[in-house]
């Protein structure tokens, strides 16, 4: 039996979608922060890179929106398939796309990636292995680095789903202090131990109930308020705070915006997200190219900030039409 929609986890999904969506123009415009902002700001209260607020949110709402969703006579094969079929087949077709663009536009630009670094494109690892310093130069095109991070943690999930089913709060304790420990020692580059505890934390915000989630969500204002006087701790673990009381305060004002127009807002966004995840930055790279960034105005930028956003909703929509009729070829193809 399908599950009725969590109206706040759209909520929460569509915050997340519009800082990642923020943080990539406000690099680009800004020659990578080398030029002062002109719209937006790119960090929040306590030093938070808006960055990685928009993945810690992403985080926290995947694990959520899965174990919301996961039978109860869960399958971990048919699991690992389902996740296959959502990611790769968009993702692929995503990057054959941008690839054959760059590659005859720009010739040279990949020279000095090695072939054997297609396997990691083909994975959807190679953002991430670029980002984690596996590789000096990738065919990366499309996508961010934490859709490598995400397929880890979909690898650990069977496992994640069965403790928190069975011990919920020493389940999330315990990914809480292995992802800590591995993320302080570096071995990860920093990358995936961080977000195990987020990832965690979403899956037990909802399966408690709401009085469990407010005191969850106290606890982390509490260590906030403790680190702001202490000073000094590492800002990916600040950042896993702000985005627990941001997440549960999130929670509440879901239940004051519940309107028919913002729900379907909200759902429409949700349905594009991952196009939108694939292809926002391309554009909005591919869109400055033409512009003196030093010189660029308020206004303008503010256009160009509505251009980028009219061309990301078009792409992600051709996208996610083309997947449909991919989608649809290639089974009448192997099936009739």
């Amino acid at each position: 039996m399908k599950r009725p929609r969590l109206f706040y986890l759209d909520l929460i999904r569509t915050v997340a979608l519009i800082s990642i969506l923020i943080i990539h123009f406000n690099a680009s415009v800004t020659g990578y922060f080398t030029l002062p902002h002109k719209l937006f700001a790119s960090t929040l209260p306590f030093g938070i890179y808006l960055g990685d607020f928009g993945s810690t949110l992403f985080f926290i709402v995947s694990g959520a929106s899965l174990y919301y969703t996961a039978p109860e006579n869960f399958d971990a094969v048919a699991f690992y398939k389902k996740r296959c079929r959502a990611v790769y087949p968009m993702f692929w077709l995503a990057w054959i796309i941008c690839f054959s663009i760059r590659f005859v536009t720009r010739p040279g630009y990949y020279a000095g990636a090695r072939t054997i670094t297609l396997i990691l494109t083909v994975l959807g690892l190679d953002n991430f292995a670029v980002a984690a310093g596996w590789v000096g130069q990738d065919f990366a095109c499309v996508g961010e680095w934490f859709l490598g991070s995400i397929l880890f943690l979909y690898l650990l999930f069977p496992v994640l789903l069965r403790g928190c089913r069975k011990h919920p709060w020493l389940t999330f304790a315990a990914t809480c202090l292995v992802g800590v420990a591995v993320h302080l020692t570096g071995w990860d580059a920093r990358l995936v131990a961080i977000h195990l505890p987020e990832f965690s934390l979403g899956m037990l915000l909802v399966r408690i109930p709401r009085s469990r989630q407010m005191l969850l969500g106290a606890a982390a204002a509490v260590l906030l308020a403790v680190q702001q006087v202490m000073g000094g701790w590492d800002t990916k673990i600040v950042c896993a705070l702000f985005g627990t009381v941001v997440f549960v305060v999130l929670i509440l004002v879901a239940n004051l915006v519940v309107f028919s127009p913002v729900q379907r807002a909200c759902a429409l966004l949700g349905k594009y997200s991952y196009a939108v995840f694939l292809v926002h930055h391309v554009i909005i790279m591919r869109m400055v190219e033409g512009f003196d960034l030093a010189a660029l105005s308020r206004r303008d930028t503010a256009l160009l900030f509505g251009a980028y956003l009219v061309f990301t909703a078009m792409a992600s929509a051709a996208l996610y039409w083309m997947d449909a009729r991919v989608r649809a070829g290639t089974a009448a193809l192997l099936h009739g």
